[in-house]
């Protein structure tokens, strides 16, 4: 595809969560009595910024078959996302992660991650076409966590690589998800 039209600007691949915020800002996480849901996990908040501006984005993950799941892929359609990389598992949850805004320099926040299903993405979820329809791939650092989530990234990095697409690589280090 060398030189071909490319479907896609941007396909992100990773974390893929729901992030309920705290609405009580400056209150402990302890404190909060009523939280907002959000899509989460940097990939996944990085394609539909990069929808937003303009871009044609996809994203290579896995959700839960369950409401958070649905919620991610439904939000994913409405932000003008592609989700042809988004695989279903039946077997793990949707990651979830609890934050609070205390003040400008604090956020605490808990990840609900144990066996999720964005941290079982393999090889064989890697759809060739759909990474190869893409000008650029982003990898996520927090993904390389697990052994075969690596090689999934790696994969969909030489896929790209060979027919002449950009790869770029998010640190997003989170040291209590290794």
């Amino acid at each position: 595809m060398e030189g071909a039209e490319r479907q896609l600007d941007l396909v992100t691949i990773g974390r893929s969560c729901v992030d309920l915020y705290g609405e009580q800002t400056g209150s402990r996480l302890e404190d909060m009595m009523s939280f907002a849901k959000y899509i989460g996990g940097s990939p996944t908040n990085t394609a539909i910024g990069a929808a937003r501006l303009g871009l044609r984005s996809g994203l290579v993950s896995r959700v839960g078959a369950d409401h958070f799941g649905r919620f991610i892929r439904e939000q994913l359609v409405r932000e003008g996302v592609a989700a042809d990389g988004l695989v279903i598992d039946n077997e793990r949850l949707t990651a979830l992660v609890f934050l609070g805004i205390r003040d400008p320099d604090t956020f605490p926040l808990i990840f609900y991650r144990e066996n999720c299903a964005d941290m079982a993405l393999t090889v064989a979820d890697i759809d060739t076409g759909f990474v190869q329809s893409t000008r650029a791939v982003l990898i996520n650092g927090t993904h390389l966590s697990q052994p075969h989530v690596f090689d999934a990234s790696v994969h969909a990095c030489e896929l790209a690589r060979a027919v002449g697409a950009k790869v770029v690589f998010d640190i997003d280090y989170r040291p209590v998800l290794w």
